[in-house]
């Protein structure tokens, strides 16, 4: 979802351009309106913003001035500049600063809308897929991303040798971080792989989302990534020195604000580029190399359960995140009953339950040795599948739910004098349970923020309910949050809320004495001009008509 500021200091501009705007209804554009450039800085601060379109001689603070603070804070924002006057020497200023247009007042909405149309679609073809893919061959050749992985892999575990040689390391494998300062962790999902099974199409794939998060992040961020799974990567992130930002803390908050909104332009390069839907999992603090590993299993946790929405979901750590419980451990196997053990976790993890019971069956099914052991085998597979079936009850929290529908005995006394038959009925059956109590859970949880959601946009009606107002309030990414309602309900969010208001306006114009104006501003309108000309395309006559028209 793209985001336009209009920044005037006349409020009868901002209105009547806020108001044209909300009538094209583009597409995923929220509009915004100030009327000052310190305004303009405040909402800056807290969200992302693609497109400002602002009055080049404000008081105060001018647009130009404007202008180098936005580039600071999200150097992929297009700056349109409107002007009252045709002053050359302004528009040479403007365009050496990287404005991307500059229009006369005079020249009407249609000229300015047509601007902000083309600025629209500029963000939209900024990446080019052709170089993507070069750099991307570049970059397979090489064989340090596999010891740079090696390296990260051990600073997860907390290896002391790692921690101790990091800093040669780091140079020695060109990762760009600093090995004494903290780091931020995020997780990357591919939802799926559309087709592509060759290792060597998706380490293509995998070097490309690289590439293009690179793009996207490197003005403010260092990072470094690489699959920790077949479909999961890691990053690690530090801020870039800032001379403007010299208290550490706020450098951060803004770093991690700006990964945060930058995630969105990611998933959809990524979809309209590669065909690949991404998901992320975010941390929501830094933390020092020796003290690693408790973040990324949180994380891992986090990305695993999802709230509802199973494809490019954008998951935001909370202070209260899961950790998996203290003392879990997982037992060792032999090498081949790991392996197969590890990927029939990683089936169930997902959610994959097709792949699950073809693996699970395959397991089951093994072939015994030819020195005989047959009991040992199977109780070394029914003690494999125990623990995990184990530890995921343990994780998901649904021990209750789990006892309710099925008896647990068995799972606590696995012992080589079962019936094999026995225990093979015992794991499919259980793996049903587990399978329908984490759907339950997942669109219970799903059914609980919809249903919070629209309490609270009825009881706030007259307020700010804009994506990123709902998005702090609820501790959610904004897109994340429209998807999941639109998902949910079949209804977008914003024609909840306009349909809310606008039957809240009619209900006030035919039963209350309010004023127009009083009206618009208890229904949340941002003027009085705005609700006007909405409520008639809307209704086919004006708010005074209306509440004229006699009640049935």
């Amino acid at each position: 979802m793209s985001k336009l500021l209009i920044v005037d200091n006349e409020k009868i501009i901002v209105d009547g351009l806020v108001g044209y705007f909300l009538d094209l209804k583009l597409d995923a554009l929220e509009v915004y309106g100030t009327h000052s450039g310190k305004e303009a800085l405040r909402l800056l601060e807290e969200t992302k913003v693609d497109i400002v379109l602002s009055d080049i001689r404000m008081p105060g603070m001018s647009g130009l001035e404007l202008q180098q603070q936005v580039s600071q804070r999200w150097p992929h924002c297009r700056m349109i500049f409107l002007s009252g006057y045709d002053d050359f020497q302004l528009i040479q200023q403007a365009m050496r600063g990287g404005a991307g247009n500059y229009i006369l007042k005079t020249e009407g909405y249609e000229v300015i809308g047509a601007a902000v149309i083309a600025a629209l679609q500029q963000l939209q073809e900024a990446v080019r897929f052709q170089s993507l893919i070069e750099r991307s061959r570049e970059q397979f050749r090489s064989t340090l991303p596999y010891m740079g992985k090696e390296l990260m892999n051990r600073l997860l575990q907390g290896d002391p040798v790692a921690l101790t040689q990091r800093v040669k390391q780091f140079e020695h494998l060109q990762i760009h971080l600093d090995s004494q300062s903290p780091v931020l962790l995020f997780l990357t999902r591919i939802d799926h792989w559309r087709g592509i099974t060759a290792p060597s199409d998706r380490a293509l794939i995998i070097y490309s989302i690289q590439n293009i998060a690179a793009e996207y992040l490197h003005p403010f961020l260092s990072c470094y990534s690489y699959p920790y799974e077949a479909s999961r990567m890691i990053w690690f992130v530090q801020p870039r020195e800032d001379e403007s930002l010299t208290e550490t803390d706020k450098l951060r908050r803004r770093s991690l604000l700006f990964l945060q909104h930058s995630l969105e332009d990611i998933q959809a390069a990524c979809h309209q580029l590669l065909n690949i839907t991404l998901s992320f999992a975010v941390g929501n603090s830094f933390h020092e190399w020796d003290a690693l590993q408790e973040p990324f299993e949180s994380l891992k946790l986090l990305l695993n359960r999802g709230l509802g929405i199973k494809e490019e979901a954008i998951l935001l750590e909370t202070a209260d995140a899961v950790h998996p419980a203290p003392g879990e451990s997982t037992p060792r196997h032999a090498p081949a009953i790991s392996f197969q053990i590890h990927k029939l976790q990683e089936h169930l993890e997902n959610g994959e339950r097709g792949e699950f019971y073809d693996l699970l069956g395959h397991i089951l099914g093994l072939p015994v040795r030819a020195d005989g052991n047959e009991e040992m085998i199977r109780l070394e597979v029914a003690l494999s599948l125990g623990g995990m079936y184990l530890s995921a009850i343990n994780r998901w929290g649904i021990w209750q739910e789990i006892a309710r529908q099925l008896d647990l005995d068995l799972l606590f006394r696995i012992g080589a004098e079962r019936d094999w038959n026995e225990y093979k009925a015992y794991f499919i059956q259980l793996a049903d349970v587990l399978f329908d109590c984490r759907t339950l859970q997942s669109t219970n949880q799903e059914n609980d923020i919809v249903e919070k959601l629209e309490h609270y946009i009825s009881s706030h009606l007259a307020e700010d309910l804009s994506m990123t107002r709902l998005g702090m309030v609820f501790n959610h990414h904004p897109y994340y949050l429209s998807r999941l309602y639109k998902q949910t309900t079949k209804t977008g969010l914003l024609d909840y809320i306009t349909e809310l208001r606008l039957n809240k306006a009619k209900l006030l114009l035919q039963e209350s004495d309010l004023r127009v104006q009083e009206v618009s501003q208890a229904v949340g309108f941002i003027s009085e001009g705005y609700f006007y000309r909405f409520f008639k395309k809307t209704v086919g006559m004006t708010p005074s008509e209306y509440r004229e028209k006699p009640k049935l």
